[in-house]
C-alpha cells in the first residue's frame, strides 16, 4: 500500500543546496523494494518493467521512488502524490509544490544523487573518476578551446580527474538550463581554480561564447563536490546574482526512506 504519512522535516532556505545520495545496489530488502514500488504510478511501473536487465529495472525503480521520498522531506505531500511533467528537452519538473521546490537527478552504475533547492533552476551530474574513456578524443570534440587547452596544460597524471570535473560541470549546466546538449557544449567554458576543501570546490567561473544562447555568466553558481574517493558531483544553479551565497549539505538517501530513519547528515560550507 502507498505511504499515508508524509515526513516533511527539512528546512530549505533560498541559499541552500541539499544533495541526497544513495547506492541503489545496497537496497535489496524485498519489503523495502515493495514499499518503494507502491509509491509509483502505473505508468512509472510500466516504464521500469521495459528495461531488459534486472539491474536496470532495479536502478530505475530506486530512482523513481527515491526522488518522491526526497521531495516529501520538504513538503506535506505524500511520496505517491507528487506529480511531474517532462520539459521539451526531457527535464522532469514538479506540478504541485509549495514552496517552490526545484530538483535534479543524476546516476551512474553505483551512485544516485538528487539535488534540491528553492526557487532556482538546478542541474547536477555524477561521474566515476576511474571510468575508462578516451579523454583526449572526447575533450577535443566537445570542450571549448579554453577548456581543452587548460586540460592539455596539466600533467598527464592529473588530466583524467580534471576531464571528469569539466564533464560533470557541463552536464550539470545543460540540465539546469533545460536546453540539453543542443545548445552546444563548446559554447560555454568553465574555469576551475584551487579547491577550498578536500570535499568542495566552488572556485569555479563560467563564461559564454558569442554562439551561446545564454549570455550572463553572473547569473550562475557552480561547485564540485566529492562524496567519496570514487565520485565527482557537479551542481549548477541559476542564482540570479553573482553575489548570492549558497550552502551545500550532504544527506544519506537511506534516511528519507521509512525503513532507514537514521538521521545522518554532514554539512559543507562553500565560501561562495
Amino acid at each position: 500500500m502507498p505511504f499515508n504519512s508524509p515526513s516533511a522535516n527539512k528546512t530549505l532556505l533560498s541559499g541552500d543546496i541539499h544533495l541526497w545520495r544513495i547506492q541503489p545496489q545496497k537496497i535489496t530488502d524485498l519489503t523495502v523494494l515493495k514499499s518503494l514500488k507502491s509509491v509509483l504510478t502505473q505508468s512509472e511501473i510500466e516504464k521500469v518493467q521495459r528495461y531488459r536487465s534486472p539491474k536496470a529495472q532495479h536502478n530505475a525503480l530506486i530512482t523513481r521512488a527515491f526522488v518522491r521520498f526526497v521531495l516529501s522531506q520538504y513538503a506535506e505531500i505524500k511520496p505517491q502524490d507528487w506529480s511531474f511533467t517532462i520539459s521539451e528537452h526531457g527535464k522532469p519538473e514538479l506540478n504541485n509544490t509549495t514552496p517552490a521546490l526545484r530538483f535534479n537527478l543524476s546516476h551512474n552504475d553505483d551512485l544516485l544523487v538528487c539535488s534540491v533547492c528553492l526557487g532556482h533552476d538546478i542541474g547536477c551530474d555524477v561521474e566515476n573518476l576511474s571510468r575508462r574513456i578516451s579523454v583526449e578524443a572526447i575533450a577535443k570534440r566537445y570542450f571549448s578551446a579554453e577548456e581543452y587547452q587548460s586540460l592539455k596544460d596539466l600533467a598527464p597524471a592529473l588530466q583524467r580527474r580534471r576531464f571528469f570535473e569539466y564533464w560533470t560541470l557541463k552536464e550539470a549546466f545543460v540540465k539546469a538550463t533545460g536546453l540539453g546538449i543542443s545548445q552546444g557544449l563548446d559554447t560555454f567554458s568553465f574555469k576551475i581554480t584551487a579547491p577550498e576543501t578536500g570535499k568542495l570546490n566552488s572556485n569555479i567561473s563560467l563564461s559564454f561564447s558569442q554562439k551561446s544562447p545564454i549570455k550572463n555568466e553572473k547569473d550562475w553558481y557552480s561547485c564540485l563536490t566529492y562524496p567519496d574517493q570514487k565520485h565527482c558531483v557537479a551542481v549548477c544553479i541559476n542564482s540570479g546574482s553573482k553575489s548570492k551565497q549558497f550552502q551545500l549539505t550532504h544527506f544519506q538517501g537511506e534516511d528519507c526512506l521509512p525503513e532507514f530513519q537514521v538521521g545522518r547528515s554532514s554539512r559543507i560550507n562553500p565560501a561562495g
